[in-house]
């Protein structure tokens, strides 16, 4: 291809080749393009003369081409490795993150908790999670329509980012529901992080299209702590904060809630025991 075609006719050109490309290794392979084997790949090169790597770019991301890698035939390899790298970093920051808020993913979130947890037993460290629920989002969604509802969870991402230390971790992990991994803090300090989020988000002002005046949207927490003293898994601690959760919805919503320390939950059940059977010992009585 001619240097001197105009981009968009290049483009044209390129995604008319591409198209029927993929058409006919679907069609030889007798399987929709959709169910081909994705750990299955097969380079296919073609020589594009007097295109820069510039150009390349250009098309590569008006087209979404990402799958493309150039090499060039008799000069400097170093710059389209590096497009090769950025590409990578790119997959693999979509890979751990939200698309829509940019916050960790829950596979993100999953891998950090287990870590810091982790981190907290052998150290023997302060560990907080909370988890965070927007209140009646559904009725947003309705009465305003998706585009306000995402609206919504991207403000609640920003104040959590702008809320959170830089070495918390903060997560989407499901529609309408925000985790957040406090190392080092215990119960009343990340109470008063979650509650400066709830404060934020209810000040917030929405503005939505078709809707009457302003619209104020809340949300409620649940907070796990543990000393890091005893074994804990990662399941179990998320099953504490999330119940702490269900307890500030069915309190009454737009409030936070602190689940029972396991640590101390644990400590008390032997000393218990213990005085239990001293008791027995010296009177005889149960």
């Amino acid at each position: 291809m001619a240097h001197s075609v105009p981009d968009t006719a290049l483009e044209r050109e390129l995604l008319k080749e591409l198209t029927r490309l993929r058409d006919e290794i679907c069609a030889a392979a007798r399987t929709p393009c959709e169910d081909m084997d994705a750990r299955t790949n097969l380079g296919v090169f073609r020589l594009f003369s007097g295109i820069s790597l510039q150009q390349w770019r250009s098309i590569v991301r008006r087209l979404e081409l990402k799958g493309w890698l150039t090499l060039p035939i008799d000069r400097d390899i170093y710059p389209h490795l590096t497009v090769l790298q950025e590409s990578l970093d790119e997959l693999s920051y979509q890979s751990e993150h939200d698309a829509l808020t940019g916050l960790a993913n829950r596979r993100s979130f999953d891998r950090f908790l287990d870590l810091e947890m982790e981190r907290a037993q052998r150290a023997g460290t302060a560990l907080s999670l909370a988890v965070i629920d927007l209140d009646d989002f559904k009725l947003v969604n309705d009465t305003y329509g998706h585009v306000a509802g995402d609206e919504v969870l991207v403000r609640l991402a920003k104040i959590i980012t702008g809320n959170k230390r830089r070495y918390d971790l903060a997560a989407r992990i499901g529609g309408e529901e925000f985790a957040i991994v406090l190392p080092g803090i215990g119960q009343v300090r990340s109470a008063k992080v979650v509650d400066r989020i709830r404060q934020d988000l209810e000040e917030s002002a929405f503005s939505f299209p078709g809707g009457e005046g302003v619209v104020s949207v809340s949300c409620s927490a649940g907070i796990a702590s543990y000393r890091g003293t005893t074994r804990f898994s990662p399941k179990d601690f998320f099953e504490l904060a999330d119940k702490a959760l269900y307890a500030a919805k069915t309190a009454g919503k737009n409030r936070t809630e602190l689940a029972p320390m396991p640590d101390i939950e644990q400590a008390i059940r032997p000393s218990l025991v213990q005085a239990s059977e001293k008791r027995f010992l010296f009177t005889g009585k149960p």
